[in-house]
């Protein structure tokens, strides 16, 4: 798609307008996709941008169990973002299904504690500031909650 001018007139204006709009339902399909596909964290480093905290809980909440297998094998890769991130996220994605076995279906236990997880760190602000170390502790702790439940 060809880039807009840099100062759009007259006739211009509904073409620019035009351009805008749909590059910006192509990054919101983009977006979507990589929500449902469990790979929000992937879409915002590859737009090199900060990972929130709880966009690292989307591969819980909405990966198969084959992609939360092959999370292990790709913990040494190194992307654009923080290698310790990644490797919590490895870390969780075994103890997933770990429980899964154990306990529930995996789709069952991830629509009751990590699409419920996501959702609820989405919502809090104040967890933009966490660590590895502290997302890791609340997983686990809902993930202990919903044994016990």
């Amino acid at each position: 798609m060809q880039p807009p001018p840099a100062e759009p007139s007259g006739s211009e204006r509904g073409w620019h307008a035009d351009w805008l709009s749909k590059r910006l339902a192509g990054e919101l399909v983009d977006d979507c996709r990589a929500y449902l596909l469990a790979r929000l964290a992937e879409r915002f480093d590859q737009n090199h941008q900060s990972v929130p905290v709880w966009a690292w809980t989307n591969l819980l909440a909405h990966g198969t169990e084959q992609d939360l297998r092959s999370e292990r094998s790709v913990s040494g890769r190194q992307l654009f973002f923080d290698r310790q991130w990644h490797q919590a996220r490895s870390y969780l994605a075994v103890e997933v299904l770990a429980l899964a076995q154990r306990s529930s279906p995996l789709a069952e236990l991830q629509r009751d504690v990590p699409v419920l997880l996501e959702l609820e760190l989405a919502s809090r602000p104040e967890v933009s500031g966490w660590s590895p170390a502290q997302w890791v502790t609340r997983v686990e702790a809902a993930l202990n909650e919903h044994v016990r439940g």
